[in-house]
């Protein structure tokens, strides 16, 4: 058994746990708890509602939390506590969409950070990256010290490719015993490794780097790789660099001077050796974890062993049944492969068991628009296309197919209609912008590029 299962918890301790889904639900289900308390005190009468739906919600009735939740809104129709629980039940069952259109109310009309963190979540999961990328700045730089809300928004830092911060959430929730310890070392450690190549690929392109890609070169042809061969060396040439410097100090000082190739090398050496740590621990501490597993996996298919890996990926979801995101996680291992068939076929199936899984439906449109299939990804999305206000992905997805079949005025009434509840969308005015020089409106194009000098910068 994983060490970490047994590990006592209280208060929103008990919010984790190594199955990650189970851990979802019941960090979610604390953080309704949280608002409840805050909520409910001043307001008696809607008490046994917000109760109810928090039983609900902790026995895994979502449908009945969100009926629960709705009704106490209509005596309380203004309480943002009531309207954060109800896009917990929503996102629960999958419709993200309907859970952000709760959160982004409740924010209007309070400021409350946890809900701001499930917002920003869901805003990652459908790939709405534009406007996740500054919540997620925001949150690190004001939250950090808020386990509940690292543990919510940290997956999101390497979804946006952000490994530095990804970094920086996980090293946080390593710290917290609440928090599943082999999950928190194995994407610790995956941060570590995209840090690496992110400061390589900034070394590779500054001037006098060539002892220091040398070394780093050199460390990866040996057994039992040292890549400190240059530290001598930048410790002369660079008043910045420090030998001991920590890889969050490190981070620091490299902020302040980006182009110094020593300090570069110092940040590779660094993260390759937070990587080694990171798994090494995972695996001496947890050697039975399904995310080593997952993370051992993930590294065949990067080397070309796809089969075997895929082979690997399926015995681990038997195995672990209760981890229900390993199937997502296969769909994603695939689209990273640009294996977009296999991908695509995944996410049906998730969809055939989970119809309301928007995450996976934003994916597998996805996976359409890679392989062109630009008529089949139409029909797919015409249904999405029907409701009052469809998902922001669908209606972007939805635009790209009508221009490829050769229809961009349908792509730029789509993104109108879009562009009426998601304003702040830089995606939508930059394919606007497309759009209208395409058709030769180019007083409206102008009137889009304005829109980027101003409120898009």
């Amino acid at each position: 058994m994983i060490e970490a299962r047994c590990m006592k918890r209280r208060s929103f301790a008990a919010l984790v746990t190594n199955a990650l889904h189970w851990m979802r639900e019941r960090l979610l289900v604390s953080l309704v708890f949280a608002l409840l308390m805050v909520g409910c005190a001043a307001r008696a009468q809607s008490a046994s509602a917000s109760d109810a739906g928090k039983a609900a919600l902790d026995r895994g009735d979502y449908a009945a939390a969100e009926a629960l939740y709705r009704k106490a809104l209509l005596e309380h129709p203004a309480q943002p506590e009531l309207l954060s629980n109800l896009g917990v039940a929503l996102q629960m069952q999958g419709r993200s969409t309907d859970a952000m259109r709760a959160f982004e109310q409740a924010l209007k009309l309070k400021k409350l950070g946890r809900t701001y963190a499930l917002l920003a979540q869901e805003r990652c999961k459908t790939r709405d990256l534009d406007r996740a990328r500054p919540m997620l700045e925001k949150i690190l730089k004001e939250d950090v010290g808020d386990p509940l809300i690292l543990a919510l928004v940290a997956p999101c830092y390497l979804d946006l490719d952000e490994p530095i911060e990804a970094a920086e959430a996980f090293s946080t929730l390593l710290a917290d015993p609440a928090y599943p310890q082999d999950y928190a070392l194995i994407q610790l450690g995956k941060s570590y490794s995209l840090a690496g190549q992110f400061f390589f690929s900034r070394l590779t392109h500054t001037p006098e780097n060539a002892r220091y890609v040398q070394a780093i070169g050199a460390a990866r042809d040996q057994t039992a790789p040292d890549a400190r061969g240059a530290f001598g060396d930048a410790a002369r040439l660079s008043p910045n660099f420090r030998a001991d410097l920590s890889f969050a100090e490190a981070v620091r000082v490299w902020r302040q001077h980006p182009d110094d190739p020593a300090l570069l090398y110092l940040l590779c050496v660094l993260s390759g050796e937070g990587n080694i740590r990171e798994l090494e621990v995972c695996a001496e501490k947890y050697p039975d974890s399904p995310y080593f597993e997952q993370m051992r996996l993930e590294m065949l298919a990067e080397q070309g062993h796809n089969e075997e890996a895929i082979r690997g990926y399926q015995a681990l979801m038997q195995a672990h049944a209760e981890i229900s995101d390993l199937a997502y996680s296969l769909g994603m291992l695939y689209m990273k492969q640009r294996q977009w068939e296999e991908a695509a076929e995944v996410f049906r199936a998730q969809l055939s068991r989970h119809p309301q899984d928007e995450r996976s439906a934003a994916h597998l449109s996805e996976a359409l628009e890679r392989m062109g299939r630009w008529s089949e990804l139409h029909s797919f999305l015409t249904p999405l296309m029907k409701q009052n206000d469809p998902p922001l992905w669908a209606s972007t997805d939805m635009a790209e197919a009508a221009e490829n079949l050769g229809d961009p005025r349908e792509a730029i009434r789509v993104l109108l209609a879009a562009e009426k509840a998601n304003m702040s969308s830089k995606t939508i005015h930059f394919r606007l912008i497309h759009l209208y020089r395409m058709t030769g409106n180019l007083a409206q194009a102008q009137v889009e590029s304005q829109w980027f000098k101003t409120a898009g910068r």
